[in-house]
């Protein structure tokens, strides 16, 4: 007779079972808070997207029980346009809203996605192998759940992302949303400036902020090799005050018009052919003096860096000022850099050329 329990006593192959399923229950237990994090941001997204559905919803029945009370023809017809004017402009402003929230990733649109960032000691960086930069992520996941998810699922990820990421964890948001933003980048219109960053004379842009760091940019995406273009956009707002010259819009200039060399990333000569408004440029010499007479003089200054504090093989950043402490950077790539002075002594054998911008 085959059954589980016979006389108040277990089978063998009943008490292997329980065991087998025990462990599957602790794996899974496992998987399951390893993976929470990420659940939790596309439950949030679906549900923002049933809100939205059910507002969609409500709109059209509210139109349908118009038409059937309003029995003069004209009255009906302008009502239901001044309704469905008044009805589109707040489902758009509802959908704009948490959008916002979707891509500043920590549900305050008032704030810049640099100010939403976790502040990490970020190191010098390093050249490595794709499986040295995966054995340096395995180190830093053990304090962060989104890098730990990367390595997990290492092999779907691109080289030069992971050696990124093992260079900055910063950029850990950027990376454990990449196989879902790649193939589709957020919306053009989710592309502009919020107002704390209109706000402010000098914010910081990062080129993998989740609003344009997906989009091509070349043969990668501006996220991974648009530095210079995110440098030119606070270069263009910073004079201008124009919020619609952000880094996908300059890099999609810099495509069109040849300024990107395929397997270098950005040309100089783009620094020299600003898009969207006429700014005067200049080259400047390499020297403490001609840098602080340029920002005394209103001017904001490129660098394109060598291998050093900022890169391994070529980088841009913007100074925008300077007091007692330094100069002040900000830095495309990274939050921490963008957050301390630099003396001219510790950049200057790193810079291979300079572009200063007056409006």
């Amino acid at each position: 007779m085959a059954q589980g329990v016979r006389n108040g006593k277990r089978s063998n192959g009943n008490i292997a079972g329980s065991k087998a399923r025990s462990k599957a229950k602790s794996k899974a237990k496992i998987k399951v808070k390893g993976n929470a994090k990420r659940k939790r941001h596309i439950y949030e997204m679906r549900k923002r997207r049933r809100i939205r559905r059910m507002l969609f919803v409500l709109v059209s029945v509210c139109f349908v029980l118009m038409a059937f009370k309003i029995k003069d023809t004209n009255v009906q017809i302008e009502e239901i346009k001044a309704a469905l004017e008044t009805a589109q402009s707040a489902y758009e402003a509802e959908r704009k809203r948490l959008l916002e929230i979707d891509i500043l990733g920590g549900g305050q649109a008032a704030y810049t996605y640099a100010q939403s960032v976790k502040t990490i000691d970020v190191a010098k960086p390093v050249k490595r192998t794709r499986t040295e930069a995966v054995e340096r992520l395995k180190e830093l996941g053990g304090d962060n759940d989104d890098i730990a998810w990367v390595v997990k699922n290492e092999e779907e990820y691109p080289e030069d992302l992971l050696m990124a990421l093992a260079n900055n964890p910063e950029m850990a948001d950027f990376a454990v949303n990449y196989r879902e933003y790649i193939e589709e980048p957020p919306a053009d219109e989710l592309s502009g400036l919020t107002d704390s960053e209109k706000e402010q004379a000098y914010p910081l842009f990062l080129q993998w902020d989740r609003r344009w760091g997906y989009k091509p940019y070349g043969g990668s995406c501006i996220g991974l090799a648009g530095c210079g273009p995110t440098c030119l956009s606070m270069v263009l707002f910073y004079l201008t005050g124009d919020a619609a010259c952000t880094p996908d819009r300059v890099a999609d200039y810099g495509m069109k018009n040849g300024f990107y060399v395929e397997g270098t990333g950005t040309a100089w000569a783009l620094m020299e052919n600003v898009p969207f408004h006429k700014l005067r440029v200049m080259k400047l010499s390499l020297s403490r003096t001609s840098f602080v007479g340029a920002l005394d003089s209103g001017y904001v200054i490129i660098c394109a860096m060598g291998e050093g504090d900022f890169t391994t093989s070529g980088h841009f950043i913007v100074i925008y000022g300077y007091d007692e402490d330094g100069f002040m950077v900000n830095d495309p790539n990274c939050v921490a850099r963008s957050r301390r002075r630099w003396g001219y002594d510790e950049i200057e054998g790193q810079i291979k050329s300079v572009w200063a911008y007056g409006s």
